[in-house]
C-alpha cells in the first residue's frame, strides 16, 4: 500500500505545481517564465535532432532542423534583437554541416548569407539610423571569396570568383554614389541578370550530330 500512496502523492504534487504555474499565466505574473518555458522547449527539440547526428553521421541533416529550432528559442528569449540571433544561430547551423562533411560545400553558402544577414539585422535593431547595406553586400562577397578560396578538396568552386566579384561590384556603387535605397536593388538585378545570361551563354553545347557525306 505504502508505495501505491507515494506514486498517487507525486501525481498530486505535479498537478498542483502545474495549476499553479498555469493560474501565475493567466494572471501575467509570469510572462518571463512563459518565454523561457518555450525557449527550453525548443532548445529540447534541437538537441533531439542533434542527438541523431551524434548517433550516426550519416544523419548530418538533422543538424538543420536542429539549429532551425534553437534558433527560434533563442529568438523567443533576445528580446529586440531576437531576428538577429534567429538568424545567427541558423548559419551556425549550415556551418556545422560544411565543418562535419567537406563534400557538403554548398552549405556555406546559406551560412555565409545568413550570418550576414544576422549581423545586418544586429547593426540595424542596435544602430536603426546607420544604412548597412553595404555590409550585406561585403558579407555575400566574403562567402562566395571563400569558396573559391578554399583548398582543393575541400569544396573549392572556381565559379564563385563571378558572384564575388559582382557583389564587390555592388558595393563599390552603393559607396560611391551614397544611393543605396536607389541603387542597389536595380544593379543587383541586372547583375544577376547578366550572370544568368552568361552561365547559358557558357553552358555546355550537347553533341553534335554528324553530317552524312555525300
Amino acid at each position: 500500500m505504502t508505495p501505491q500512496v507515494g506514486k498517487h502523492n507525486r501525481w498530486a504534487y505535479l498537478l498542483i505545481l502545474g495549476g499553479l504555474a498555469l493560474l501565475a499565466l493567466q494572471l501575467g505574473w509570469a510572462s518571463w517564465f512563459s518565454d523561457w518555458l518555450w525557449a527550453l522547449l525548443f532548445f529540447a527539440g534541437g538537441a533531439a535532432f542533434v542527438y541523431l547526428y551524434t548517433r550516426d553521421p550519416r544523419d548530418w541533416w538533422g543538424l538543420i532542423p536542429g539549429a532551425a529550432l534553437a534558433a527560434i528559442g533563442a529568438a523567443i528569449v533576445s528580446g529586440p534583437v531576437g531576428g538577429a540571433y534567429f538568424l545567427g544561430v541558423l548559419g551556425l547551423g549550415f556551418a556545422a554541416v560544411y565543418l562535419t562533411g567537406r563534400e557538403r560545400w554548398w552549405a556555406i553558402v546559406p551560412a555565409g548569407v545568413l550570418l550576414t544577414l544576422a549581423l545586418v539585422a544586429w547593426f540595424d535593431a542596435r544602430f536603426p539610423r546607420v544604412d548597412t547595406a553595404w555590409l550585406f553586400f561585403l558579407g555575400v562577397a566574403a562567402t562566395f571569396g571563400l569558396l573559391y578560396l578554399l583548398p582543393e578538396g575541400q569544396g573549392r568552386q572556381r565559379w564563385a570568383l563571378y558572384p564575388a566579384l559582382a557583389a564587390l561590384v555592388v558595393l563599390a556603387v552603393v559607396l560611391l554614389t551614397g544611393a543605396v535605397s536607389g541603387v542597389v536593388v536595380p544593379v543587383a538585378l541586372i547583375l544577376v541578370g547578366a550572370y544568368l545570361l552568361w552561365r547559358g551563354g557558357a553552358a555546355p553545347k550537347g553533341p553534335t550530330l554528324p553530317q552524312g557525306g555525300a
